[in-house]
C-alpha cells in the first residue's frame, strides 16, 4: 500500500512539474499534449495560491514517506529488494519530469552547445552572445560565462553531440545522465557502508537516495553537484576501503574539476592516517565551510547541500547528524514556496524564504543539541 501511495506521489510530482514550464518553451506540438500543458500553465502561472498548496502537499508527502522509510528500514521492515524498487521507481518516473525548480540544466546544455554548435569557448562566451539562438528564450542567467571546472564541460560534450542540436533529445539525454549518476552514487554509498558499517548500510542508502532534497535536486531539477559528489564518494571509497591515497587524490581533483567546492578537502591528505569515522567527520566538517561561503555570498540554494547529505549518509548512524540534515532538507525545500506563490524575487519573497529555511533548521539544531546533552549529560564531580 505504501509503495502504491509513493508511486502515485511521484507521478503527481512529475505532472505538477510541468506547471512551471517556461512560457517561451514548447516541448511538443501534439494537440493532446498542448491541451494538458495549457491547463498546467494556468495552474502554475495564473493560480499561484493553489499551485503553492499543491507544492506544499507534495513536500509534506515526500518528507512523510522519507521518515516512514527510515523508520521501516531501521526496524528491519524494509529489505534491500524493497529499497531497490523504491529507488528505481523514483528514477524511472522522475526521468520524465520537467526541471521545474531551477534553470541550471538549460545552462549546462547551452554551455556545451557553445562548443558543439558554435565551436567557441564558453569560458569567454555567454548565451547572450548568440541572440539568434532560440534556446536562450527560456534560459536564465544568460549573461554569465562558464563558472564550473573544465571536467564538467568535457563530460557534457558527448551528451550535446548525441542530442544533434535537438532541444528535447538533448534534455532527455541530460536527464538520463543524472538519473544514472544518482543510481551510481547510491551504489557507492551502499558498497562503502557494507565495508565500514554493514548494520547501517540499508539505512544509509535510504537516507541518501530517498531524501526529498536529493530527489528534487538530482532527478527533477538536476545539478552537477551530483557528479561532484560521485567523484568525492569515489575518493572516500579509495581512502577507506582500498587505502589507495594516490588514486584518491586524483579522484578528488576530478571532483574539484567538476565544481571547485571539494578542493577544500585536499589538506585532509596531509593529516596522518585516522579511523574511517574520524576521516568522514573531518570531510563533512571541511565541506561545511565552502557551502557556508556560497550560502552567504549568494543564498542557500538547496543543491549546495546535496554533497553534505551524501557524506552524511555515510555517518548518519550519528542521530544528531541525521536530525540536522533532515531539518535542512525540509527548510531548504520550503524556500521554493514563496516564489511559487508570488512569482518573483522581491524582498517579501526573500524574507519568507529566509524564515522558512531557518525555522526548521533551528528546530533541528535545538533537537540535536538537546539529544547530545541528554546522551552525554554532564555530572559534577
Amino acid at each position: 500500500m505504501t509503495l502504491i501511495a509513493y508511486f502515485l506521489t511521484l507521478l503527481f510530482l512529475t505532472i505538477y512539474s510541468y506547471s512551471q514550464i517556461d512560457l517561451n518553451l514548447t516541448l511538443s506540438s501534439n494537440q493532446t499534449y498542448q491541451f494538458f500543458q495549457n491547463q498546467l500553465i494556468q495552474l502554475g502561472y495564473f493560480n499561484r495560491p493553489i499551485s503553492t498548496l499543491i507544492y506544499l502537499l507534495l513536500l509534506l508527502l515526500f518528507f512523510s514517506f522519507y521518515l516512514i522509510f527510515l523508520y521501516q528500514v531501521k526496524h528491519k521492515k524494509l529489505i534491500l529488494k524493497d529499497i531497490f524498487q523504491l529507488i528505481v521507481i523514483s528514477c524511472v518516473i522522475l526521468l520524465f519530469s520537467y526541471p521545474a525548480f531551477s534553470h541550471d540544466l538549460f545552462n549546462y546544455m547551452f554551455d556545451a552547445r557553445i562548443v558543439t554548435k558554435y565551436h567557441l569557448n564558453p569560458y569567454y562566451y555567454s548565451a547572450l552572445d548568440f541572440p539568434d539562438d532560440l534556446w536562450i528564450r527560456f534560459m536564465h542567467w544568460t549573461h554569465r560565462v562558464y563558472p564550473y571546472g573544465p571536467l564538467w564541460l568535457v563530460i557534457t560534450l558527448p551528451l550535446s553531440y548525441l542530442g544533434y542540436g535537438k532541444f528535447v533529445l538533448t534534455l532527455a539525454l541530460f536527464k538520463l545522465f543524472f538519473v544514472i549518476f544518482h543510481l551510481v552514487n547510491t551504489y557507492i554509498i551502499y558498497k562503502l557502508l557494507t565495508r565500514i558499517n554493514p548494520k547501517y548500510s540499508l539505512y544509509g542508502v535510504v537516507f541518501y537516495a530517498l531524501n526529498p532534497l536529493v530527489i528534487f535536486e538530482s532527478l527533477v531539477s538536476p545539478h552537477n553537484d551530483v557528479i561532484m559528489l560521485f567523484f568525492l564518494l569515489l575518493t572516500i571509497y579509495l581512502v577507506v576501503a582500498k587505502r589507495n591515497r594516490l588514486l584518491a587524490i586524483i579522484s578528488l581533483l576530478f571532483s574539484g574539476a567538476v565544481k571547485f567546492t571539494t578542493l577544500v578537502l585536499l589538506p585532509l591528505f596531509l593529516i596522518p592516517n585516522k579511523s574511517y569515522k574520524v576521516w568522514l567527520k573531518l570531510t563533512l566538517f571541511f565541506l561545511i565551510l565552502p557551502v557556508l561561503i556560497q550560502t552567504i555570498y549568494r543564498e542557500p540554494y538547496p543543491w549546495y547541500f546535496i554533497i553534505l547529505i551524501g557524506v552524511g549518509a555515510l555517518i548518519g548512524d550519528s542521530i544528531n547528524i541525521s536530525i540536522i540534515l533532515s531539518g535542512l532538507t525540509f527548510g531548504l525545500l520550503l524556500r521554493y514556496a514563496p516564489y511559487l506563490y508570488y512569482g518573483d524575487y522581491s524582498k517579501t519573497v526573500s524574507l519568507w524564504q529566509t524564515w522558512l529555511f531557518l525555522f526548521p533548521f533551528i528546530i533541528s539544531l535545538l533537537i540535536a543539541c538537546y539529544n547530545a546533552l541528554k546522551t552525554h549529560s554532564w555530572k559534577p564531580s
